[in-house]
């Protein structure tokens, strides 16, 4: 795919995603995308011939940004816990930011995919981050906690109160380390 297509690509699922952000998942339509986008419904099904391929398209790089911040945070790390603290920082800053991820677990919610498995080798490397193996999994599960409480706006915590949770599992990778 040229350049440009690959732009056009990204502006219709970045689209697609703040339409999900503003309303719901099943909210979402190929011809609100389009029209949002600036494109004709026959320019987006050029990229997306289903409104299923444009959803796998959303989660997909949903779930490659998300990773992708969580290892650009913990490359201005140093020792042991480093990416698990790239992954606190970066699930701190998506949940501030409207939750992403969630999108991306709505979509895939009854699908095995190669996300599955990426996310499932991220968890592997968590536990090989130099943590308590029970830290990570506190850390780790805390934070689905908020993702799913959030997603599924059963007792959503406030934003200072989500703070102070995420400065208390930072606190968690700093003790182990110095352990």
């Amino acid at each position: 795919m040229s350049s440009k297509a690959s732009q056009k690509r990204a502006l219709i699922i970045h689209t697609a995603i703040r339409l999900i952000q503003e309303n719901d998942l099943n909210s979402l339509t190929l011809e609100g995308v389009a029209g949002k986008a600036g494109i004709s419904k026959g320019g987006l099904l050029y990229y997306f011939k289903t409104k299923d391929a444009l959803q796998s398209a959303i989660a997909e790089t949903i779930m490659e940004e998300v990773m992708e911040s969580y290892k650009a945070i913990a490359s201005q790390e140093q020792g042991a816990g480093r990416l698990t603290r790239g992954f606190i920082v970066g699930s701190r800053k998506d949940l501030m930011e409207g939750a992403r991820l969630n999108i991306a677990i709505q979509i895939m919610q009854n699908e095995y995919t190669k996300m599955t498995d990426d996310y499932e080798c991220f968890l592997e490397d968590l536990m090989n981050d130099g943590l308590e193996e029970s830290s990570v999994h506190l850390i780790r599960l805390t934070i689905d906690g908020l993702y799913y409480s959030k997603l599924l706006n059963i007792a959503p915590v406030s934003e200072e109160i989500a703070e102070q949770v995420f400065e208390q599992l930072l606190e968690m990778t700093r003790k182990d380390n110095v352990s």
